[in-house]
């Protein structure tokens, strides 16, 4: 507690006893009544004539004494003893907790909801306080209740201040961060701007896709499938930035033209060579002049040609090839063998029925009975002496 405070405390106590009258009023002892306004005249603590003690412009306490209430309404615009309560935080820090106070005015007795103009916080005491409760503890309550604000107060700013400071030393730790951080990034870009390289071309497209669509917003150039990737211009130049060394298959990716992907070999000192890409003999080397020139090959098929009718499908049918080769063959045969007599005669003596062979009519007769028996042969000599 300052040395300030506790004189300005001491006269808002002095005030206050005489302001309540701590002996009771004659009406009190006898009648319970209030004394009559002619009576009230003669008593100079009873005279309705506001208090004001002040400890600076900000502190003050305003004290009204009536007949039957006394009013005290707080001034306070400082947090701690020591501070003036001058800057803007301790006038939010006030305005906050004496809000937060009068929102619970219905748990004090003499607490009102809404202060007077010009204060922040008001109690009221009337007649029936002073007779419930003891005046002496009612004035050492509003004394206390003042130094327990200040010191709240005082709490609250130098909690603030801690935060403040916290969050301060917080913020200069991510600002040196961030500036770590960009030195850093600056660094790194430096240095990879001088390993990297562009790789440049052109794309060219059909002169029907000139006329088309913008074929060339649709379409990109790609590095390792999607590893680096670069944008066509409207003229079809294209550039590749910030490529490493090393080896890379290019390709332009559109929905409408195929093209054919290209390797491109990078050094460490800049220089670029172009070959054609060999998936299946990749030791093959066919270099390309660079800056690369991509051509499309062909307009992308999405679907499959619809198949239309043709006289060949007809004749390579197989049951038109069984009617036909055999026809074929009985037509050519006789003329090869028309010119050659012997090969004439194997082909007549192939027709020729031979003597040996049954009769199909005799067999069928014999298998269903309807035949005559045929007659024994004569048996000779010789057979009768091979019998024996």
């Amino acid at each position: 507690m300052s040395a300030t405070l506790q004189p300005y405390l001491e006269a808002v106590r002095h005030t206050l006893q005489a302001a309540l009258c701590l002996e009771q009023f004659s009406s009190q002892v006898v009648e319970r009544h209030m004394k009559p306004e002619v009576e009230v005249r003669t008593s100079k603590e009873l005279l309705m004539t506001p208090v004001v003690v002040a400890r600076n412009k900000q502190e003050r306490v305003l004290i009204e004494p009536s007949i039957n209430s006394v009013r005290r309404d707080e001034k306070y615009f400082r947090v701690s003893i020591s501070i003036k309560q001058s800057d803007e935080i301790e006038r939010i820090l006030c305005h906050k907790f004496t809000r937060f106070m009068c929102q619970r005015a219905d748990s004090f007795f003499v607490l009102r909801r809404k202060p007077l103009p010009g204060y922040d916080i008001s109690f009221l005491i009337t007649a029936s306080h002073t007779e419930t409760m003891y005046k002496h503890k009612l004035v050492d309550f509003l004394l206390h209740f003042m130094q327990e604000i200040d010191k709240e107060i005082s709490d609250m700013k130098l909690a603030l201040n801690a935060r403040a400071r916290v969050s301060a030393e917080e913020m200069r730790l991510l600002v040196l961060l961030t500036v770590f951080t960009i030195s850093l990034a600056s660094e790194d870009v430096a240095s990879t701007e001088r390993t990297t390289f562009a790789v440049e071309g052109n794309v060219i497209f059909p002169s029907s896709a000139n006329s088309g669509r913008k074929w060339a917003a649709n379409s990109r150039v790609l590095l390792n499938h999607g590893e680096y990737i670069g944008f066509v211009r409207e003229d079809g130049s294209f550039t590749v930035d910030n490529v490493a060394s090393g080896s890379y298959v290019v390709q332009v990716e559109n929905v409408d033209f195929v093209f054919e992907p290209i390797r491109v070999d990078i050094t460490a000192r800049g220089k670029i060579r172009a070959r054609k890409l060999s998936v299946l003999q990749p030791n093959v080397v066919n270099q390309l002049p660079y800056p690369l020139k991509l051509s499309a090959r062909e307009a992308t098929r999405y679907f499959r040609k619809r198949e239309e009718w043709r006289i060949t499908d007809m004749l390579m049918n197989p049951m038109v090839l069984m009617l036909v080769i055999p026809l074929i063959i009985m037509l050519i045969i006789p003329k090869m063998t028309a010119n050659d007599p012997q090969l004439q005669k194997e082909m007549a003596e192939m027709q020729m029925p031979k003597l040996d062979m049954p009769d199909v009519g005799e067999m069928m007769a014999n298998l269903f009975g309807g035949a005559p028996k045929p007659k024994k042969k004569a048996v000779t000599s010789g057979q009768q002496k091979k019998n024996r």
